[in-house]
């Protein structure tokens, strides 16, 4: 019998073996770190210096799409921006690959970020603010070569998602409550071409998780989502995780975020009008991410309570649309 490997977990001596090719003072500590769409491993040399490798998923990201990651990540630096940023090898190479028994991985060696995780709270939310609006502004002139594969618009947050959520959606909760996502999902993709949207360079999963204070200043990972796209969605993942962390504050800590990111770039009045439909979008987006990858997420947790949970998020969210009312009027609610 053939036994195909979807996802192999490799050792942090093999990882240990590549760092070779770095000037790092051995003997090297590694260790496994965190489990997600890639693998995460926790490097130090013997001076006590701290690295982050990282090794991307096969049938992930391309050579060319890290290669436009890292180029953006670079370039932020280079700007002043405080980030962990990719550590060359010895022969100049930033990208590694390795023939993992599910086929090519990629693996890349960044520094590390100081310090730890901010809490939510409003003087955090200010800080992360001007650090999402200083990353926009320093991104304007980043020219990248490489293609990246996708772009932050409509079909990688809504359409393509939906593809995936929707045969669970008709599996626990039947026709009706397909019919309200796949409204809610038009009305959204409607709403969001009605309005003239800024874009540029997005990180693309701006959130607490991919952020470290230290010293009182913010530094910014785990740029694996970013691309080219609709910036609004950036600011507003922010707002949806202030939303999830600090509900009993959160008009305080949003005002607070603003109020930083507009010290670094301007909103306009659309721009701001789009941020609720962003979040929709986001839910949809983080959703869909977690169905298609059961390798990280499993799916013992798809069912009928997590699915009407869902809906009824975007529910909540569509509030008013006029769409939602008459499908209730024919058939009753969810």
């Amino acid at each position: 019998m053939q036994i195909n490997v979807k996802r192999s977990l490799i050792e942090p001596d093999t990882i240990k073996h590549i760092l070779t090719h770095y000037d790092l003072k051995g003997p090297l500590h590694c260790e496994y770190l965190a489990k997600g769409l890639n693998d995460t491993y926790f490097v130090m040399d013997e001076n006590s210096d701290k690295y982050i490798f990282r090794l991307y998923r096969a049938g992930g990201h391309n050579y060319s799409a890290i290669s436009f990651e890292l180029t953006a990540v670079q370039h932020l630096k280079n700007k002043g921006l405080n980030v962990s940023y990719p550590v060359q090898a010895r022969g100049g190479q930033l990208i590694n690959e390795l023939e993992a028994p599910e086929g090519k991985r990629y693996g890349v060696l960044f520094t590390y970020s100081e310090g730890e995780r901010p809490q939510i709270t409003v003087a955090n939310s200010e800080l992360i603010g001007t650090t999402l609006g200083r990353l926009h502004r320093l991104s304007q002139d980043f020219l990248p070569v490489q293609e990246r594969g996708f772009k932050i618009n409509v079909n990688h947050l809504l359409d393509a998602p939906a593809a995936v959520i929707m045969p669970e959606i008709e599996r626990y909760l039947g026709d009706k409550a397909s019919q309200v996502f796949k409204t809610v999902v038009e009305n959204i993709k409607a709403d969001l071409s009605a309005i003239d949207l800024k874009k540029g360079f997005c990180h693309g999963d701006f959130h607490n998780h991919n952020l470290h204070i230290f010293n009182g200043d913010i530094s910014v990972f785990d740029f694996d989502g970013c691309a080219w796209g609709l910036q609004g969605y950036d600011i507003a993942v922010a707002w949806w995780n202030i939303k999830n962390n600090c509900r009993y504050e959160e008009e305080a800590c949003w005002e607070a975020f603003l109020q930083g990111y507009l010290k670094e770039q301007n909103l306009s009045g659309a721009d701001i009008k789009s941020l609720p439909l962003f979040i929709t979008a986001r839910r949809v987006r983080l959703l869909g991410t977690m169905i298609a990858n059961d390798d990280v997420w499993g799916t013992n947790w798809i069912n009928q309570r997590s699915l009407e949970l869902f809906v009824g998020q975007l529910r909540t969210d569509r509030l008013g649309d006029e769409e939602l009312l008459e499908l209730d009027g024919d058939r009753g609610g969810l």
